[in-house]
């Protein structure tokens, strides 16, 4: 599988730099890769880390205070992000709310906007290919997601915050269930505190305590540690 950012929008937060590859550009390439022998084609967007379309939502400058310094050796733009929320984070979130404006609504985030974000670019790669397509976004929602494939957008999705938001979605959606009852809100706090923390949601609104978010954070862990192990299985390696 090849995932693409399939419009990269390089000047999204700092608009002197040079956008990026194109749509037109991205569907070329993935072409060649078809031609190269790739199985799928996995359409992302956005360029460096953090994006305000990969991830789009809000961005948690107090969490990033707090551990972004754990990989400051770890690339070459580490430093200045960390300095930008250590020192200027106001300035940050400034040029971060002016290229979010697409989901935003009288400044905070509107997770309707934010879902399938991608849907559009995903269409024109699987226009260009004959192979499977897949596309992420924050999906999150059953009927977004079939009338996607039906529309012949893509031919599946790909999920990460919303899964930890709600670990079981997948069987919700097999059950009939639209959408979870307590969503991913985007907020983004789970991709920087898995810096220093458990990877799970850190969302605080979508708990009634402290206590019951870090219970629901550990239950993954406690769950994977539950499986049997592979000499139980006969596996042999």
């Amino acid at each position: 599988m090849v995932k693409l950012s399939a419009v990269e929008r390089d000047n999204a937060i700092f608009r002197w730099r040079k956008p990026g590859n194109t749509l037109e550009e991205s569907a070329q390439i993935a072409q060649w890769a078809e031609t190269a022998g790739a199985d799928a084609i996995h359409v992302s967007t956005g360029s460096i880390f953090p994006h305000p379309r990969n991830p789009a939502g809000a961005f948690p400058t107090k969490t990033a205070q707090r551990n972004y310094g754990t990989i400051l050796a770890s690339g070459n733009r580490t430093l200045l992000n960390y300095l930008l929320f250590r020192y200027l984070p106001q300035l940050f979130l400034w040029f971060w709310q002016q290229s979010q404006r697409d989901f935003l609504q009288d400044g905070k985030v509107v997770p309707e906007r934010v879902e399938g974000l991608n849907t559009e670019d995903a269409k024109v790669i699987k226009a260009a290919v004959t192979i499977p397509v897949l596309c992420t976004g924050g999906f999150q929602t059953a009927d977004l997601i079939r009338h996607a494939i039906q529309d012949g957008a893509f031919d599946g999705v790909t999920m990460g915050r919303t899964l930890l938001a709600n670990p079981d979605l997948p069987n919700m959606f097999a059950e009939g269930r639209n959408k979870a009852e307590r969503p991913c809100t985007y907020c983004n706090r789970c991709l920087l505190e898995v810096l220093d923390n458990p990877l799970g949601c850190y969302e605080p609104q979508r708990f009634n305590s402290q206590q019951e978010m870090i219970a629901d954070i550990m239950s993954i862990f406690e769950n994977e540690r539950s499986y049997p192990k592979a000499a139980e299985l006969g596996v042999v390696s």
